[in-house]
């Protein structure tokens, strides 16, 4: 890692930008935690971390030794940490300088009390940094970053360039000389001294099923966010009351709640990298049994077998709520609402440019639900049974990330309750809950797109037409996937543009045919568009070679899908 950030140096020396912008990647997130532990301002401590990485790349030449880089920043973050909190320090007005008007809100004697308690507080704090300047410097220095800062024990090895082992002993003979004086640091400062608390005592204390804890940790991760203006997005909530163990992520859009299979020992919150967990719960063996506990600096130790590993864990202050589904929510067959997702959901467009086909929208029929996606340039349609989500809701559009998390969360479910609240809207069965953003646009119209009366309709079975158009679309122009079909009465020729005599073409009997047509089509739309389709047979049907191309499953009453032809140069 140091021979990482020697390089990285040497380059940012030379005015390589790219290097420094891989520098701060790579300790963005540290940096900003131990502002925001010393700070306890989320906001803060990201202006905080800008103004670190400015004083770095300003007084980066100034390092004599790379190899000491990391010390050397924390020892600028820490600076503009300590500028910030004597600069904000709340000073304790003298009872003369105060408003008589003050002094009259409340009864005197209360007024008095709560002044002098500030007094004591504050007195208290100094002569706990007064014990903390008695220590020796190395000694002070690590209990402050472990205890004050939140760092792990790795991390001060990091920064301080020792050995993990060392940090350890001088942790150890800190306690020792601040033991007789244990509860007022542990009052004041928030240090736990007692050496049985410190090597034994946990906060929340979990036992979990490691294949479901897993599962759900492999779901959730696809919801984190890794935007680096929300760290905190990046992480898992677990939260433990009861008998109930929830594990959540969250974008800002869309949001996962799942229950996980365990024991709770002892109850409580905490605030954990997804990535993190889950790397770490995937490489343990399956048949162990995963423990989790949160240790007193906000450390979460998790356990499997002999194995031990710690990671940082964060508060949940900052960590978004979670809404509730309305009980009086609409129950759907999980096996439905998974079939309408998965014939539709391939269609739908995925450029930002045009947000609002950046979904499936739900039109709501009083006879039918209808389930769309498009990207305009290829159509899926199907239905469902009417979703009864309030008297006056209209059509809504369900976010793409949220469809496939849909499917995702819900894989198993045999019943799903949907309720929709204003712009939002839950999906929950008896484990999960996601809830969504909607897009706030209006969909286009897409009725009037299929013919109800098409000039050539042929029937064929789906596996002799999916089989041709994969064989030919390997031939085809690699830019457009161009191919031509020839359809009489009695077959399809399926061949690139402008085949050779000798190129390759397939040709597949119909089952039935109403007339003639020659019409270009994108060989990659149609074959994403039949590999949706569950049905044996299928019905091609066409008003002319410049009309979208109308695909309906047989014996599926409802659904239909359409591409748009290509045009022919011959």
């Amino acid at each position: 890692m140091r021979n990482d950030d020697i390089v990285l140096i040497q380059r940012i020396l030379t005015g390589d930008a790219i290097a420094f912008e891989h520098l701060v990647r790579k300790y963005q997130k540290q940096v900003h935690t131990l502002a925001w532990r010393k700070i306890g301002d989320f906001h803060i401590a990201e202006d905080i971390t800008q103004e670190t990485f400015l004083q770095v790349y300003q007084k980066l030449e100034t390092l004599e030794d790379p190899a000491r880089f990391p010390s050397w920043l924390y020892v600028i973050a820490n600076r503009l940490c300590i500028a910030w909190l004597r600069k904000n320090q709340r000073h304790t007005e003298p009872l003369e300088d105060t408003d008589i008007s003050e002094v009259e809100t409340e009864a005197y004697s209360r007024y008095v009390a709560m002044e002098r308690a500030k007094t004591l507080d504050e007195a208290r704090r100094d002569l706990v940094e007064k014990l903390l300047a008695r220590l020796k410097e190395g000694n002070r220095t690590v209990i402050t970053l472990h205890y004050l800062e939140g760092m792990t024990y790795a991390e001060i090895s990091n920064f301080l360039g020792v050995s993990e082992n060392t940090i350890k002993s001088r942790l150890r003979r800190a306690r020792q000389q601040l033991k007789k004086y244990g509860f007022m640091v542990q009052e004041t400062l928030d240090i736990p001294i007692e050496e049985e608390h410190l090597d034994g005592g946990f906060g929340m204390k979990l036992t979990l099923e490691r294949e479901g804890f897993l599962y759900s940790l492999q779901v959730l991760q696809s919801v984190a966010s890794e935007r680096d203006t929300s760290p905190i997005l990046s992480n898992v909530l677990i939260h433990a009351e009861g008998s109930t163990i929830e594990c959540m992520a969250t974008d800002m859009e869309i949001g996962v709640r799942i229950k996980v299979e365990g024991t709770i020992k002892e109850e409580g919150t905490i605030v954990v990298s997804a990535k993190e967990l889950e790397a770490i719960a995937k490489a343990w063996p399956a048949e162990n049994p995963i423990g989790l506990a949160t240790i007193t600096d906000n450390q979460v130790e998790i356990t499997s077998g002999g194995s031990v590993r710690k990671i940082v864990g964060f508060p949940d202050k900052e960590f978004p709520q979670f809404p509730s589904v309305d009980p009086e929510a609409f129950t759907i067959d999980g096996e439905t609402l998974r079939s309408v997702l998965y014939k539709t959901e391939f269609a739908a467009s995925t450029e930002k440019k045009r947000r609002f086909l950046n979904g499936l929208y739900f039109n709501l029929f009083e006879d039918r639900t209808e389930v769309v996606a498009t990207n305009a340039v290829q159509l899926a349609l199907t239905h469902c049974e009417p979703l009864k989500l309030s008297e006056d809701s209209d059509g809504f559009i369900v976010p793409l990330k949220a469809v496939k998390e849909i499917g995702r969360t819900f894989a198993d479910s045999s019943e799903v309750r949907i309720s929709r609240v204003a712009n939002q809207i839950f999906f929950a069965d008896a484990r999960a809950t996601l809830t969504t953003q909607l897009v706030d646009a209006e969909y286009p119209k897409y009725e009037g797109l299929i013919s109800a009366s098409p000039e050539v309709r042929t029937v064929v079975r789906k596996e002799p037409i999916l089989h041709a158009m994969r064989k030919v679309s390997l031939v085809s122009d690699p830019k457009t996937f161009k191919v031509c079909l020839e359809i009489d009465e009695q077959q399809i020729r399926v061949s690139p543009e402008a085949p050779e005599p000798d190129e390759t073409h397939e040709t597949l009997a119909v089952e039935s045919s109403t007339g003639s047509i020659r019409i270009g089509i994108n060989a990659q739309l149609l074959i994403e568009t039949l590999s949706h389709i569950e049905a044996e047979s299928l019905a091609l049907e066409f008003s002319s070679a410049l009309d979208p191309v109308i695909v309906k499953p047989i014996g599926e009453d409802g659904h239909i899908c359409f591409i748009m032809p290509m045009r022919l140069e011959s």
